[in-house]
């Protein structure tokens, strides 16, 4: 193999991916898989995720399933003592309640919070310690460009669109990412952003109005939405032994969205 491919190659490394059933987490998980990595994949409901393992064992991968809920302690100590070794760590899991800023109650604040900026930094708490002690690591935290700039409400017609819990949790996870880079680096752990731009998922199809479809495409210069390889290759840069050198970056997969 040459060289340029063995430091893309994740055979022999191990990934866990939270909210792999279905949309990017699948994608994602997906791409890791067909790249040699093993796999634990987690989420709430089992029958997704074991559709997402018969594809992942595909590839002659080993895959183990944990229907867990990240936001509850007593299931991410399970998945702590069920994942084994963990090399790379995707914190995928996440949703957006969309209701206006002004109504939002802190209840349904705090439930956004939870899965979308308390449970990575709990994953984190729970596995990069052995990366630490093993001097080798991998951690992408899946933002999104809303992560790091402001909604325009006209590329979502006919809805109302405002979703202040999720842009916050977001802004939230790059602020993980760049906080724990320095902590983790000496150690040979690296953590990075990725984040997506206008992807279909079974989370917004409701929302995807030939109208609001039509704005989002002409939102982005490649004049199209993100299809189901567009995080692949990105996903497995970010996890593979080629991307040493890079930690507490965010990498964007927007068709050019946020060039605008």
């Amino acid at each position: 193999m040459a060289r340029s491919l063995q430091l893309l190659s994740l055979e022999g490394l191990r990934a866990l991916v939270t909210g792999a059933g279905t949309g990017l987490g699948l994608q994602m998980a997906l791409g890791l898989a067909e790249a040699g990595a093993d796999l634990v994949i987690c989420g709430r409901r089992r029958e997704p995720l074991e559709e997402c393992a018969r594809q992942a064992r595909e590839f002659g991968g080993e895959v183990t399933v944990i229907p867990a809920d990240v936001t509850v302690e007593d299931d991410v100590q399970r998945l702590k003592a069920g994942a084994g070794r963990v090399d790379i760590l995707v914190n995928n899991a996440g949703f957006g309640l969309s209701k206006p800023w002004i109504d939002v109650t802190l209840d349904e604040w705090r439930t956004v919070m939870a899965l979308n900026l308390d449970a990575p930094f709990r994953l984190c708490q729970l596995f990069a310690p052995p990366m630490m002690e093993r001097r080798w690591g991998r951690i992408i935290n899946i933002a999104s460009i809303y992560g790091s700039i402001a909604g325009d409400a006209r590329r979502y017609p006919g809805l109302e669109w405002d979703i202040p819990s999720y842009f916050a949790s977001k802004h939230g996870l790059h602020g993980v990412t760049h906080y724990l880079a320095p902590k983790l680096a000496p150690y040979g752990v690296t953590i990075n952003s990725l984040s997506p731009g206008m992807f279909p998922s079974e989370q917004n199809d409701d929302k995807l109005t030939p109208a609001v479809k039509a704005a989002l495409i002409d939102g982005a210069p490649m004049q199209r939405m993100g299809e189901t390889d567009d995080l692949k290759a990105a996903v497995v840069y970010l996890a593979s032994p080629g991307a040493k050198f890079m930690t507490g970056q965010d990498l964007i997969v927007d068709g050019g969205w946020t060039v605008w």
